[in-house]
């Protein structure tokens, strides 16, 4: 089991269970599913939950690639 760190809107960190990553994308700039990031990815996991995180899509990519 891998974790990736990365860092949440209010710039704590957060671990992520490389395992449960559904997907990832740009995060929402507007509409219902905005939220609090302009920019940044938003990170889906396989129980339905999300977590945005500050880092851009290509950062987010690239470390969870190096995390197996």
């Amino acid at each position: 089991m891998a974790f990736v760190s990365f860092t949440r809107p209010d710039d704590s960190p957060v671990s992520i269970n490389t395992a449960e990553v559904l997907s990832f994308a740009p995060v929402p700039t507007d509409g219902p599913l905005a939220g609090p990031l302009r920019a940044g990815t938003r990170i889906a996991f396989r129980n339905g939950r999300h977590q945005d995180v500050k880092e851009l899509v290509e950062v987010v990519e690239r470390k969870l690639n190096a995390a197996g």
